[in-house]
């Protein structure tokens, strides 16, 4: 068995540095091509583009937390106080914060990608309204969503159980600066 892993080492560690080298030579290659495909674009295909890619990265991430009472005393009992004294034991809180995705997540995704997709790499003349109305479908389950959080974003008894982090303002704070951007489009060719 050592004989064999030895042997396959023997062949793997030459050929590292040829897979390293294609590898560098694709990406670069990859790079000079996006770089070349934005350079062509204009202001506003650049625009849209770029405000498209951070809506999607936002949508993809979890919107709601909440946290969780273990029920764990912190530091009352002796056994945690000579456990943590002694680094045996982590300090415990009793409260665990949890990050979750909205239930309806899949129907913030695919709307924002297909934003991206036909706002960053196609021309036409039907980009404009396209872009426009999945951006107004995104707008949609966002109201809903904010009226109704408990058929659209969470399953919660109370309202103070969860709160919405940094991820849900950041993609609602993008799809309105693409909404404002892509209304703009509405009549011309991208």
């Amino acid at each position: 068995m050592i004989k064999n892993l030895l042997r396959d080492l023997s062949l793997a560690l030459p050929a590292t540095s040829i897979v390293l080298n294609g590898w560098k030579r694709f990406l670069s290659q990859l790079l000079g091509r996006f770089i070349e495909f934005y350079s062509e674009k204009s202001g506003k295909e650049k625009l849209i583009f770029v405000l498209a890619l951070l809506q999607l990265f936002f949508s993809l991430g979890s919107w709601i937390n909440y946290s969780i009472n273990l029920g764990v005393e912190s530091q009352l009992d002796i056994i945690s106080r000579l456990g943590n004294f002694f680094g045996i034991e982590p300090s415990r809180s009793g409260i665990e914060e949890v990050n979750v995705r909205t239930a309806s997540n899949i129907f913030f995704i695919i709307p924002c990608f297909l934003t991206f997709f036909f706002g960053g790499f196609w021309r036409s003349e039907w980009i404009g309204k396209t872009i426009v109305i999945l951006q107004g479908f995104s707008g949609i389950l966002l109201l809903l969503g904010a009226l109704l959080p408990d058929v659209f974003f969470v399953s919660f008894i109370r309202d103070q159980d969860y709160y919405y982090n940094f991820n849900f303002y950041a993609f609602c704070s993008f799809w309105a600066l693409t909404t404002a951007s892509s209304l703009t489009l509405w009549n011309s060719k991208l």
